[in-house]
């Protein structure tokens, strides 16, 4: 009896499936359910009533920078909670009125090479003592134009240098001001006074301006990047813009 033996192509082809299932485990999502009351605080959000179809509390932003101080947040059936990553997503399932519970379900994908985008576009200019220079461009070392608490401008040294891949449909708001400054940067991004640029609309003020237009547009490129410059507050100029940092302060 003659035994054929497996042929070289077979290999292979059992190879690249045995992979694909190895990544796809890896890569699954993790669902995970969990039931909160009034006073009890799931992630960032701190449960204060709950009403027929809604949930009223505070809500604490946890990104880029983790702050005391919470503002207030309703939920409804669907909603997220907000973390501001990307492969992190937490909504309210189910609202039990009688039962004074809320349900919400958390589906995180576990992606080591995705962080969360929260910088600058990589075609941002900062203001550099020698002009403009490329975000993407900048190191450890060089200057940069910052601004101290009483708003004065001032040389200062990076101290780091930020850098994350972003998945391949992740957006950015693209920030219009009516001065003509324009930014292109992820929604969790702070600006110098603690607000984040994905919660910005028309006509609020930032850096001495009136906001014209923002608008959520795809990104198109593998990173975002940031700075942190010395000093005391972080700050630094993006396009003109004062924005603060992720990276520090």
């Amino acid at each position: 009896m003659v035994t054929k033996g497996i042929g070289t192509t077979t290999v292979i082809l059992i190879g690249i499936v045995v992979l694909v299932l190895i990544l796809a485990s890896k890569y699954m999502p993790n669902v995970s359910t969990v039931v909160r009351t009034i006073g009890q605080q799931e992630s960032s959000f701190l449960v204060q009533k709950i009403n027929s179809d809604s949930v009223e509390g505070i809500w604490y932003q946890a990104y880029p920078v983790p702050r005391g101080e919470g503002t207030p947040k309703t939920l409804h059936i669907g909603d997220n909670i907000g973390y501001g990553c990307e492969g992190i997503s937490e909504k309210v399932t189910k609202i039990d009125f009688d039962a004074q519970t809320v349900t919400f379900t958390k589906v995180v994908v576990q992606r080591p090479d995705y962080g969360c985008p929260i910088c600058l576009s990589g075609n941002t200019f900062i203001d550099t003592p020698n002009g403009p220079v490329k975000v993407n461009e900048l190191r450890t070392g060089m200057l940069v134009w910052t601004a101290d608490r009483l708003g004065h401008n001032e040389s200062a040294i990076i101290l780091k240098v930020g850098k994350t891949q972003v998945h391949p449909t992740h957006k950015v708001v693209h920030l219009i001001l009516d001065d003509g400054r324009e930014l292109f940067a992820s929604q969790g991004h702070p600006t110098a006074d603690g607000r984040m640029l994905g919660g910005l609309k028309s006509g609020d003020v930032i850096d001495n301006s009136h906001v014209k237009t923002t608008e959520l547009v795809p990104y198109g490129q593998m990173y975002t990047y940031d700075l942190l410059p010395s000093g005391d507050t972080g700050f630094y100029f993006a396009n003109g813009v004062l924005v603060g940092s992720t990276l520090g302060k």
